[in-house]
């Protein structure tokens, strides 16, 4: 057995599920495992541990213990730990306890450093983490409207 393949404590194989380059998954996940995504998401991603390769597109907010992102993120991330690659492009928040950033790796959004305590929550049992909203700002809008409510 290869060590990735190996039994964790419960007797679980700690093989991840793997969203390939050619799949568009549309809905949120939900696991208690590993995720590797090649693919497109269109939701939210939970789970214990989360790799998103270079050509992988997630649209929607991650929740994960670990975050190994190289691909495209359109929404907010909060884990414990998060990687961001050379070929990263996040639009949108990243809340973390340890942040990791290659150079060429672009962000848009606010960093946030949270307490690890915080980040402890079960990942795939119903945390109590929500996603962060993300909201477009209006290139014609003034700085001084983006406060105001958006219209319906």
């Amino acid at each position: 057995m290869t060590p990735a393949s190996a039994p964790d404590k419960s007797g679980k194989s700690n093989v991840p599920s793997i969203i390939s380059a050619n799949l568009t998954v549309t809905g949120h996940m939900n696991t208690n495992g590993d995720v590797q995504i090649d693919g497109t998401i269109d939701g939210d991603v939970q789970s214990k541990q989360i790799t998103l390769g270079e050509s992988g597109v997630v649209n929607g907010a991650i929740v994960a213990d670990l975050a190994r992102i190289s691909g495209t993120v359109n929404g907010s991330i909060t884990a414990r730990v998060v990687e961001l690659g050379r070929a990263a492009k996040i639009t949108g928040d990243i809340n973390h306890f340890s942040l990791a950033i290659e150079p060429g790796a672009f962000i848009q959004g606010q960093l946030m450093h949270v307490d690890e305590q915080k980040l402890k929550a079960p990942v795939g049992n119903g945390a109590d983490i929500k996603p962060t909203p993300i909201i477009s700002a209006d290139a014609d809008k003034k700085p001084s409207d983006l406060g105001k409510s958006l219209p319906n």
